[in-house]
């Protein structure tokens, strides 16, 4: 018959088996997938594996720091070599599902071993049938539980910190109270207990410290939604670019139609206007309507063949716009090189850009030249695109801190976000953004990393 020794250490074995297919779920519902090498480092990941499930295993209660090492140990190798993760990702799965784990049990023991009414094989039997469920039930639910995370978050803060602060004051209170019960009793009753002293030291330390202990919590959580809340608001400022960023890639795509009956409008009314220039007679009235013709197939004509055609819309609607408002639009566009960009990005930068030197000349005076020139070149490995555009005498930008331009508009949380969704698109190919301002003009300088395909 087994003793208890061994039968904990079937027990601690088991623990530490459902804890690893738990994590293999775990990182199933995260969308991870095995991929069962048989290669050398995806050996020696199932083989340490196998060592800790069967020879080491998860105790009860408290884990030492050997087998808290052994456990991380293993789990890197798991999500390293079998999973293929970087090391960033597997450093924080491993840590956080370790501790969540171990914590969770452990609570769940000692709330057992607190009642006093279950032998040690009992009590750890019991642990592992309780925690084990809770992880398998919260990891089969993770993706429910994750909606309800997101949608919850603030309210699941407020509900932890509560708790971890009425849990800490009824701990302090009722220590404090039982030992000194306790220290009555032994002095009452004359019994000799050799840890008494070390005990009411261990209780005045508690007493003294925790406090402290409680207010340096209070102060990492009060940080932590802070910070929280700002991410949210740069989410939602985002979130705000994005949308219009899917906003302008839909209306640039309807328009690709129209460019392409323009063309064909344009080369047939070429043709009209040689007709009827030919057959025309000295009449003042047929000159002038012929001029007119010409002057608005002019408007229309500019087609782009920059190499991309969502660029070629872009151009062809902002020079419309440019037109409009008197402004001279120059362009010098060569965009095969750089094939690799998304759709999205190519409009938020060039949309962005050619929408603020708008704006940037349309404030100038009439006498003054408006004028946006934009053009493109490749220079060591980079595809740098600069736009320099007129500006009012008058007016002179300050920046912040920060090095980012100051705006004078009245809703500054929407003025900026043209750069800002500009640098979102350029991070993502380990570009860089220069703004230069002269007296007369702005100049922006978009520096793109060229991927080759």
């Amino acid at each position: 018959m087994l003793d208890l020794y061994n039968v904990y250490r079937i027990l601690s074995s088991v623990n530490m088996l459902l804890f690893v297919i738990s994590f293999l779920i775990f990182m199933n519902k995260r969308g991870y997938y095995l991929k069962l090498g048989k290669d050398f480092r995806s050996i020696v990941s199932y083989i340490v594996t196998a060592i800790t499930i069967i020879f080491i295993g998860l105790p009860f209660g408290m884990v030492r720091f050997q087998i808290l090492a052994a456990i991380i140990i293993m789990l890197n190798l798991i999500c390293r070599f079998i999973y293929d993760l970087d090391a960033r990702n597997t450093i924080i799965i491993s840590f956080i599902y370790s501790f969540l784990y171990i914590l969770l049990e452990s609570s769940i023991y000692w709330m057992i071993s607190m009642s006093l009414r279950y032998n040690a094989y009992t009590t750890c039997l019991m642990d592992l049938i309780i925690s084990s469920t809770i992880i398998f039930i919260g990891v089969c639910f993770y993706n429910r539980l994750n909606d309800f995370y997101n949608k919850n978050k603030y309210k699941i803060y407020i509900s932890l910190a509560v708790i971890t602060n009425a849990l800490i004051i009824v701990f302090l209170n009722t220590f404090s109270s039982k030992i000194e019960d306790f220290y009555e009793i032994l002095v009452e009753n004359n019994i000799e207990y050799d840890k008494m002293l070390s005990t009411i030291n261990l209780s005045g330390f508690i007493e003294s410290v925790f406090p402290y202990i409680l207010v340096i919590i209070n102060m990492i959580l009060i940080f932590i939604f802070v910070n929280y809340v700002k991410l949210e608001k740069e989410n939602a400022k985002m979130q705000i670019v994005n949308e219009k960023l899917k906003m302008q890639y839909k209306y640039y795509l309807d328009m690709e139609e129209n460019q392409k009956k323009m063309r064909q409008v344009y080369h047939d009314m070429n043709n009209h206007i040689k007709n009827i220039k030919s057959m025309k007679s000295n009449s003042s009235e047929i000159d002038e309507y012929i001029y007119s013709i010409e002057k608005e197939v002019k408007e229309n004509s500019r087609v782009y063949n920059t190499g991309n055609t969502l660029l070629d819309i872009i151009l062809f609607e902002k020079n419309k716009e440019c037109l409009k408002n008197e402004i001279e639009f120059n362009t010098l566009i060569d965009f095969r090189e750089c094939d690799f960009m998304e759709m999205i990005d190519i409009s938020s930068i060039f949309s962005n850009l050619i929408d603020n030197a708008i704006e940037a000349c349309a404030k100038i005076d009439e006498d003054q030249k408006r004028y946006i020139t934009l053009r493109t070149t490749s220079i060591k490995g980079y595809f740098v695109i600069r736009c320099e555009n007129s500006k009012s005498k008058n007016i002179h930008s300050s920046r912040d801190n920060k090095g980012r331009f100051i705006t004078s508009k009245k809703d500054k949380f929407y003025h900026g976000i043209g750069i800002e969704s500009i640098k979102s698109s350029i991070n993502k190919y380990g570009g860089d953004i220069r703004i230069k301002e002269e007296e007369e003009k702005f100049v922006v300088s978009i520096y793109l990393h060229i991927y080759e395909s």
